[in-house]
C-alpha cells in the first residue's frame, strides 16, 4: 500500500512553534498525521520539503525527520539551527509497505 499527503506547519497555527526566534538548535513536532486506512505494521515514510518561508536576512537551515512511526500514524520533527528564522513550513509526505 502506498499513501501520500502534504500539510504545511507555521507560526500561527502549530503549537509549541520555536523556529522563528532564538539561536542554535531548534525544532518542533507536528500534530500526528493519521494514515487511511492505517498499514498493517509501521510504513517506511519519505519527506520533501514542499515550501519555505524565512526571515531573508539569515542562511536557510531547515531539515525534516519522520517521527514516532505507528501503523496509524506519524509526525514531523522540523529541525533549523544557527540563526535561521523559520515561519513556515510545507512538506510532502509518502508512506508505503
Amino acid at each position: 500500500m502506498i499513501q501520500t499527503g502534504t500539510a504545511w506547519y507555521d507560526v500561527v497555527n502549530t503549537p509549541e512553534w520555536n523556529l522563528n526566534a532564538g539561536i542554535g538548535d531548534r525544532s518542533v513536532r507536528t500534530p500526528d498525521i493519521p494514515f487511511n486506512p492505517p498499514f498493517s505494521q509501521p510504513p517506511h515514510v519519505v519527506l520533501a520539503l514542499a515550501g519555505v518561508d524565512s526571515e531573508r536576512t539569515a542562511n536557510l537551515r531547515v531539515a525534516l525527520e519522520p517521527h514516532d512511526i505507528e501503523p496509524g500514524e506519524f509526525s514531523i520533527k522540523i529541525k533549523t539551527w544557527h540563526d535561521t528564522a523559520l515561519y513556515g513550513v510545507g512538506v510532502a509526505w509518502i508512506a508505503y509497505d
